[in-house]
């Protein structure tokens, strides 16, 4: 497989992954409109609504790392080292991010059947708190760095690039619906580099056909 098929396939990815997280994050707001202050967010935690959602983000979260690389690897040369800086930031950003998604998932649910106060509580003791805040600022920090250095690259649209560094700032809120901006520019991002294989592998055939004389 080429280098080009393996971009390509990571701006699809990218697509996928910014519209599973963008579906999520519309549900999780849904849903705490829906269910509010009914009930507690460990009963919520065991329903099927919960496992999608858990499931939904950890799944476009997986596949945001697949398509950071992907991106990355699209405009490296042109990126320098703030793209590398950049790049390697978000990546372990979205680790971190991963790894708060595999949390909800796997452990949510089981702290909701054995240790339901601890999930009703608003403050729990410990660095927990803690750990999911600073990692929530390393994400922020490391895609709003990776688009700075997509905008300086030039590769991408300009204003995805501005779209992505506007939405990674914006996560740090702690407001609803955040996140859904940074899900809009990394779709954004992929479709950019799917349309932009298309048109180079047609401007390639195009070249490679002989001349009239």
């Amino acid at each position: 497989m080429t280098s080009s098929n393996l971009i390509r396939i990571g701006g699809l990815v990218a697509v996928v992954a910014g519209t599973l997280l963008l579906l999520a994050d519309l549900w999780n707001l849904l849903m705490e409109f829906i269910v509010g202050g009914s009930e507690n967010f460990s009963e919520f935690a065991v329903t099927t609504s919960w496992t999608v959602l858990s499931a939904t983000y950890l799944i476009g979260g997986l596949l945001l790392l697949v398509a950071l690389v992907g991106l990355y690897a699209h405009q490296s040369e042109a990126a320098g080292t703030l793209g590398l800086v950049g790049f390697l930031a978000a990546l372990v950003g979205t680790g971190l991010l991963a790894g708060m998604f595999w949390t909800m998932a796997f452990v949510v649910p089981s702290a909701a059947i054995e240790a339901p106060a601890f999930l009703d509580a608003e403050q729990v003791a410990g660095p927990l708190d803690m750990g999911f805040m600073l990692s929530g600022i390393v994400v922020a920090l490391g895609w709003a760095l990776f688009g700075l250095a997509t905008l300086r690259a030039r590769v991408f649209p300009r204003v995805a690039a501005i779209v992505l560094i506007i939405g990674a700032l914006l996560t740090v809120l702690p407001l609803p619906a955040t996140t859904l901006v940074i899900d809009v520019a990394v779709a954004w991002l992929g479709l950019a580099l799917l349309s932009g294989q298309r048109r180079s592998a047609s401007d390639t055939a195009v070249r490679a056909q002989p001349r009239v004389q």
